[in-house]
Order: C-alpha cells, then structure tokens, then sequence
C-alpha cells in the first residue's frame, strides 16, 4: 500500500501509512525498509530516513541495489552530491553494478560544484563495469576533467577513446594542456590527439613550442617534437618558426637549423604537388 500510494503520487499518505507502521509492528524485512525508506525520501523526510537506516544497521538487514539507488537519487534531489557520492561508492564496493544514467547525472552535478577528482571515480566505476557505456560519456567527464584541471587523467580519457570524442572538446583539451599540463607529456598529448584522426592546428603547436623554449632543459623535447612533424605532414609555420630561430641558441644552432630546413623543404614539396 505504501509503495501504491509513492507511485501515485500520495506522499503524505505514504508517510503516515509508513509512521502508522513504525508504531504498530516491530518486524522489518528488506522490502518493508526499502519502501518506507522510498516514502520519507519522497516526503523529504531525512530524520525518518536515517532513523531507517539506523534500524536496517541495528537489525543486521544488508541493503541492496535498490536501497542505494532510492538513497542516491534523493540525496541529489536535496543537492546533497557528496553525499549521494559516497553513498555511490559504497554500493560500488558492495559489487552492485552502476546505473548509468544515474551516474551520469551524478558526474555532471560533481562537476558542477567542482568536485571533480569524484567525477572522475564514477566515471572509472561505469568504465570499468560489465555494461556497455554510452559514448557520450567521454566527452562529458572530458570537459568536467578540462574544468578541473585534472589533465592527466582528461590525456588518459582521449588517448583510450580516440574518435568517440569531437574535435572541439578534443582541441579545448589540447588547448588546456598546453598551457597547463605536465611538459613531459606534450609530446604524448599531441601524438595521441593526431592518432585520434584530429589535425592540430598551428596554434597548438605554437603553444607546446613556446613550452619548450621557456625551459631550456626539455630542448631534447622540442628536437623530438620537430623531427615528428613533418612523417605527420606538419610543418611550423613563419611566426612558430621565428621564435625557434630567435632561440636556437639554448637547443644548438646547427641542429636546429637543419630540422627546419627539412621541414622547410618538406612543405614547399607538399604545395607544390597540392599545386599541380
């Protein structure tokens, strides 16, 4: 009756059939929790709520996959997200498989109050799961990870799911890391977003240039970067090429000169035959 009265729509009746039961009979199993539990969520009733909790604890009643999805979708109701996470990443443990839209809708409301390292953990939880995940998904954690600063782990996202994520989320995150990500692994970044059928613009390369040119001790970076151009078809362009020039001196003159000259070279060819 008290499930009849959740379902439609008769709160208050479902919380006082449930009250009337607590007074009444000292007897509870999984199902009668559940739906009381399911009846104060849906009044929003969070003292009687934990009070049913505490009595499931006391009674030794083990909660189950619907026990945490009840307590998850109404801890996200109330705006409680790190609430509703913690109470997603014990039902994880527990082994109980993730609800996908449910933690989708999780993610992005972690996201938005800037929890994102969590984020991240549902996603690996429905990453790591025995469904089939929908698509989307990478690019959703992709830009709460950009957000977050988290680039790392966004670099890890983009190498393992090439094409499944757009060209602009992909160049936002290229951007991003750029600028702010370990230096050790711009050459890595721009290898894994060319492999995903991504061509990085000019701008891009200009930043990771710029990178390697403000610490002189990664010069074995940039030569790397340079000779892997152009087996891509990349060149850099006059501005980039300027500036590698105006600081040959830190990454060895001759060394230098010798690369650009062979993109140099490379490029005129590739016009030319675009030309014919």
């Amino acid at each position: 009756m008290i499930s009849a009265f959740c379902r439609g729509g008769l709160v208050d009746d479902a919380k006082k059939l449930a009250k009337d039961f607590e007074r009444t009979y000292d007897k509870y199993d999984l199902v009668m929790l559940n739906t009381m539990i399911c009846a104060y969520c849906r009044a929003g009733e969070m003292d009687s709520v934990m009070e049913m909790l505490r009595k499931m604890d006391e009674l030794k009643i083990t909660p189950d996959d619907n026990t945490f999805r009840i307590l998850i979708k109404y801890f996200c109701k109330e705006k409680l997200y790190m609430l509703a996470y913690k109470t997603m990443e014990d039902m994880h443990n527990k082994g109980y498989p993730p609800d996908e839209e449910l933690c989708s809708s999780l993610m992005f409301h972690l996201g938005k109050i800037r929890a994102y390292s969590e984020a991240y953990s549902i996603y690996n939880m429905l990453r790591y799961s025995n469904r089939t995940m929908c698509k989307a998904l990478h690019e959703k954690i992709l830009h709460i990870l950009v957000a977050g600063r988290l680039l790392k782990d966004a670099y890890v996202v983009v190498k393992d799911n090439p094409r499944l994520i757009s060209k602009a989320a992909t160049m936002k995150f290229a951007t991003a890391f750029m600028k702010f990500g370990n230096i050790n692994l711009i050459n890595a970044v721009l290898k894994a977003i060319d492999g995903s059928g991504c061509k990085i613009d000019q701008g891009i390369f200009q930043m990771a240039i710029s990178r390697y040119i403000s610490d002189p001790d990664k010069k074995d970076l940039l030569i790397q970067l340079l000779q892997w151009m152009p087996g891509q078809g990349y060149t850099v362009d006059s501005s980039t090429r300027n500036l590698i020039l105006k600081n040959s001196h830190l990454f060895g003159r001759q060394h230098i000169a010798e690369m650009l000259s062979k993109q140099h070279m490379i490029s005129k060819a590739s016009k030319s035959t675009r030309d014919k």
